[in-house]
């Protein structure tokens, strides 16, 4: 039988360390929370210039609190929306996290067709023809789209570099 000062001392114990594991554990959220909130710092100016083939402005974060409980319940972060432009185009960076973030993004998947799955991209991605790619990584939901003036969208200029800045998000968040 144990006595009573080491119960006390080994409960301590395990709600001390308890928080730790579940931090830890595999599954859990590997998102960078500073990140939500300022989508713009996803993305760095001189990668979306490159990804447009023209200076880019500096992206503008725009949007705020929103609730979608039909898709995934309430999205966190004040700002979840970075818009970039030049005068080839604009590129739009989303980020949103959902309390069921791979519930959201099959749903989403499922509502795009046709769709490509692309892999080596965060812990899911597809490909959505000529002009976006969805990333969910953790509890994150990661968008980018990419639309270049003046002409239909075409996956065979588009696709390559916005393969590239859906890699580069990723690796960030």
């Amino acid at each position: 039988m144990m006595k009573p000062f080491h119960a006390r001392r080994t409960i301590v114990s395990l709600l001390l360390i308890a928080p730790l594991v579940l931090v830890s554990a595999p599954g859990a959220s590997s998102a960078t929370p500073s990140l939500l909130g300022h989508p713009c710092a996803v993305l760095t100016h001189g990668e979306v210039s490159a990804a447009l083939g023209a200076p880019a402005s500096n992206g503008f974060a725009v949007g705020s609190n929103r609730t979608n409980a039909s898709l995934g319940g309430p999205i966190t972060g004040p700002k979840n929306l970075c818009r970039y432009h030049a005068s080839t185009g604009s590129v739009d960076v989303t980020i949103d996290a959902y309390p069921n973030a791979r519930a959201k993004f099959l749903h989403e998947r499922s509502l795009w067709f046709p769709h490509v799955d692309l892999s080596g991209i965060g812990d899911s991605a597809f490909y959505i023809g000529g002009s976006a790619i969805y990333v969910l990584k953790g509890s994150i939901i990661y968008f980018v789209s990419l639309e270049f003036k003046n002409r239909v969208a075409n996956p065979r200029v588009s696709y390559p570099q916005l393969v590239t800045l859906a890699k580069l998000g990723a690796s960030r968040i």
